[in-house]
């Protein structure tokens, strides 16, 4: 029996598809959850949309306060860039301000609304933040705004959340910051920024210029694979307090921060936040931003890209090429310096036969993510056997001088 419906004459069966398929990195955009008062009314409460940081008419449209500064302070890191946006009810209490902003998670109200980005908007964000309102511990508990974002964040994979910690002082942020040590999608700043907006010098939330420098760092790596920190801000003229640094040192306000979960800025403009708030035993292991974002990144990247695989007919050819997709992204990131290496593995026992039967194909991927260069060591110690070396230059010096009454003597004494 045929396999085809049968025929008589010559038929074409034309197949435009690729073998394997491409999985790449996509942009980041920030998304910003906060309450616009000044906003006009077309804008509505807890529908994301977007606008560009050059879209005079659309900022216009928010009016001023908070929203319209996080976008002034974002475009000020030197990046132009599409922002996803939720307008967030106001409210005179506040406690109840940061309950609107958090939103709740089954009604797709305030920070929830930013999950659903990318089913209205067709861009989905790639960094949180709520400029003000993610420094309070209401109850001396976590903040509620930054909880939504550590769930959103589980929504979009390839996310994180950034977080303003009290400036009150570095013991306080660093309690901030603890309310998060499980997760590995928050990231803390400490202090606040000195700012100068709409020609007046202010203070604001430093998230903003974090998020600014991050999204800037992309743009010049073409990738979300390199270290965005130790790089000096542009948008700032300083930090609202003092962060102590010394070379050499440990014992230094930035250490105590960094250590700790918490990123800042020293020497006035210098951004110094290698690490999240994962310092709780289970996740300190991957608390680089960088390896964080680099492994989330690629993650992400394969579940959109891998889809065209399905439907196929499962075998060995779709299975090799699988395979071959994997292993050429991975290689391609190896050759960027995102990884140091990657393993593809057959695993039979990964897929039994109920499984493969019900159409399912289980690939174990092994890759390690190249980490940033973070405590540099250098141990200084004497070198005694350099003087057999001096002795012998200057024997050699003697010597090329030439003069037959200057007599060199190379027996060492002792």
């Amino acid at each position: 029996m045929s396999a085809t419906t049968p025929n008589v004459g010559v038929r074409v069966f034309s197949d435009l598809s690729g073998s394997t398929v491409a999985i790449n990195a996509r942009e980041t955009y920030a998304g910003i959850a906060l309450p616009m008062p000044n906003a006009d009314n077309s804008i509505e409460m807890h529908k994301p949309f977007a606008v560009s940081t050059t879209d005079t008419d659309t900022i216009g449209l928010i009016g001023d306060g908070l929203a319209r500064d996080a976008i002034a302070q974002i475009a000020s890191e030197g990046i132009h860039t599409d922002i996803i946006m939720v307008r967030c009810p106001e409210s005179a209490d506040a406690d109840n301000q940061l309950a609107e902003i958090a939103g709740d998670a089954a009604n797709k109200t305030g920070a929830w609304a930013l999950a659903d980005a990318k089913s209205e908007l067709g861009i989905e964000p790639g960094l949180l933040l709520s400029p003000s309102y993610t420094n309070a511990r209401p109850g001396n508990a976590a903040n509620p705004v930054v909880t939504a974002f550590d769930g959103v964040c589980e929504h979009i994979i390839d996310c994180m959340a950034v977080m303003d910690t009290p400036e009150t002082s570095r013991e306080d942020a660093v309690e901030a910051a603890a309310d998060f040590a499980a997760s590995l999608n928050v990231i803390a700043m400490y202090p606040s920024a000195l700012v100068t907006l709409n020609s007046q010098n202010l203070t604001r939330a430093l998230s903003p210029h974090l998020v600014g420098a991050t999204l800037r760092r992309d743009a010049e790596a073409g990738s979300p694979y390199k270290a965005a920190w130790n790089k000096p801000l542009k948008g700032i003229r300083g930090g609202s307090q003092s962060v102590s640094y010394r070379d050499g040192d440990t014992q230094h306000d930035a250490n105590y921060l960094n250590q700790r979960g918490v990123g800042t800025v020293i020497e006035n403009k210098l951004l110094w936040a290698p690490y999240s708030t994962a310092t709780d035993p289970t996740t300190v292991g991957y608390r680089s931003i960088k390896r964080i974002r680099t492994r989330r990144s690629i993650e992400k990247a394969m579940l959109r890209a891998l889809r065209a695989f399905n439907a196929s007919d499962l075998g060995p050819h779709l299975v090799t090429l699988v395979y071959e997709s994997l292993a050429e992204a991975c290689q391609e990131r190896v050759n960027v310096g995102a990884l140091i290496d990657y393993e593809l593995v057959w695993d039979s026992g990964l897929n039994p036969d109920n499984l493969l039967r019900a159409g399912g194909l289980a690939v174990k991927l092994k890759f390690e993510e190249t980490p940033d260069l973070t405590d540099l060591q250098i141990y200084s110690e004497p070198q005694p056997e350099a003087f057999e070396i001096l002795r012998g230059r200057i024997a050699t010096a003697l010597q090329s001088i030439g003069n037959p009454n200057i007599t060199v003597n190379q027996a060492r004494a002792f």
